[in-house]
């Protein structure tokens, strides 16, 4: 009866502990409102703002630019990211373009948009 019981302890341990490992982080650092800022381009600096929301385990939303009413959201193909880091995949004006961005401090972001362009994010705080 005892080896029973230590079994079925073992068992419930073990399903509890992967249960528990396939919660979502409650610590989500990229996810939320987000402002980017992209320095220099050919048609000057461009602000967009997003909304980043984890479905299904990766990031997602669209890009919105700041300022310009009339222009349509732009999709956002992939969001690649980890503790650091944020790399985010979009197509504008017909160019398939990423956006990197590296953690500054709880709310700052700077990088990089093709890796030529300087990037700064900010979160926006409700």
């Amino acid at each position: 009866m005892k080896k029973l019981v230590a079994l079925v302890f073992v068992l419930m341990s073990l399903c509890s502990a992967t249960s528990f490992a396939k919660l979502p982080d409650p610590t989500d650092f990229f996810a939320g409102k987000w402002k980017f800022l992209v320095l220099g381009t050919p048609n000057g600096d461009a602000t967009f703002s997003t909304d980043l929301v984890r479905k299904d385990g990766a990031l997602t939303g669209v890009l919105k630019i700041v300022g310009d009413t009339a222009a349509e959201p732009i999709q956002i193909a992939k969001v690649e990211d980890d503790k650091d880091k944020v790399v985010v995949y979009f197509t504008v004006q017909g160019y398939d373009v990423n956006l990197e961005l590296t953690k500054v401090d709880s709310d700052n972001l700077k990088g990089s948009l093709m890796g030529m362009f300087e990037a700064k994010a900010v979160r926006v705080k409700e």
